[in-house]
């Protein structure tokens, strides 16, 4: 089984210090000694993120291209460990988290474990869900979330890392994640979800702010609609029918619940709007080509940390 010595937690960041210095604080306290914590700065404006890692103690990355997507793949050059784990600024660990993730990966058919992202709201009325292995590609739209997914980094550095246009900090803002796990699968190895691998999300956005976050869940999903069109068009056919099916049937459920129905609808006209956005867009393999990256924001900082 893997060592938490072949372990690096990647906590990408973006202007957010306060929030950082809080998740880092949950997550040093809990995460198995041995672990490699890195901070990757995606391009924020001030020293704020540097100082927060710096004071917790851990690894620190800096990117001057803002995206998520960006910052990660940042965290597997830099890494040099076997698996990469990730999780969000706004997430607190859960005592034993790590440990699912190391039992998952002993099977080495195991390319990617997630784990169960419970808003701290919801702690203790939710029963937990079942354990699940996937093995087809269109199952990655369901095989976990961003906030909590590990991976064999040699497999991602192959596959071409994260799609740099899918994600926070860029127009086509989700399904970075989704995309991820597609192509995981689509290479041959298996996603493990384990239920027992919690974090609690600590911070939720409200009213417009929380329409806006669909919506660009939404385009994402549409351009990774588009993509596996353009790569197998059973796969992408189906993914586009399921996620539009499901978005629907959400809003008409959540008709009385307005806040739940205009996120829905938002992220269902982002869902069209990515897919043919990105049916134009030219690609490298299986990732979008970049042709517009954001522009560099630079700071005299370090930009990058080795191990401690």
């Amino acid at each position: 089984m893997p060592r938490p010595e072949d372990v690096t937690l990647a906590i990408c960041t973006r202007e957010r210090p306060e929030m950082l210095a809080a998740a880092l604080a949950s997550f040093t306290a809990v995460t198995p000694p041995g672990v490699q914590i890195l901070v990757v700065d995606s391009a924020s404006t001030t020293p704020a993120t540097w100082q927060v890692a710096e004071a917790a103690g851990v690894d620190y990355v800096r990117s001057d291209i803002k995206g998520l997507s960006i910052a990660r793949n940042l965290a597997l050059e830099t890494s040099r460990r076997p698996i990469v784990v990730f999780t969000d600024d706004d997430c607190a660990a859960v005592e034993g988290w790590m440990a699912p993730i190391l039992e998952g990966f002993d099977d080495p058919a195991v390319g990617a474990v997630t784990g169960r992202m419970l808003d701290h709201t919801l702690v203790g009325t939710q029963a937990s869900p079942p354990a699940r292995r996937f093995t087809r590609t269109i199952e990655g739209i369901d095989a976990g979330h961003g906030a909590i997914m590990a991976f064999r980094r040699e497999q991602l550095v192959a596959l071409g890392g994260f799609d740099p246009v899918l994600g926070a900090g860029r127009k086509l803002a989700g399904a970075e994640d989704l995309d991820m796990f597609c192509r995981v699968l689509d290479d041959g190895a298996h996603i493990v979800y384990d239920p027992t691998c919690v974090v609690h999300h600590v911070h939720t956005r409200a009213d417009d702010a929380y329409t806006q976050l669909h919506h660009g869940y939404g385009l994402g999903l549409g351009a990774l609609a588009a993509k596996w069109v353009r790569l197998r068009a059973r796969v992408g056919v189906r993914l586009f029918a399921v996620v539009a099916k499901r978005t629907i049937s959400r809003a008409v459920r959540n008709r009385r619940e307005p806040r739940r129905r205009d996120a829905d609808l938002a992220l269902f006209r982002g869902f069209l709007g990515g897919f043919f956005t990105a049916v134009r867009f030219a690609l490298d393999g299986r990732v979008f080509v970049d042709d517009d990256p954001p522009a560099p924001i630079t700071l005299g900082v370090a930009t990058h940390g080795g191990e401690q």
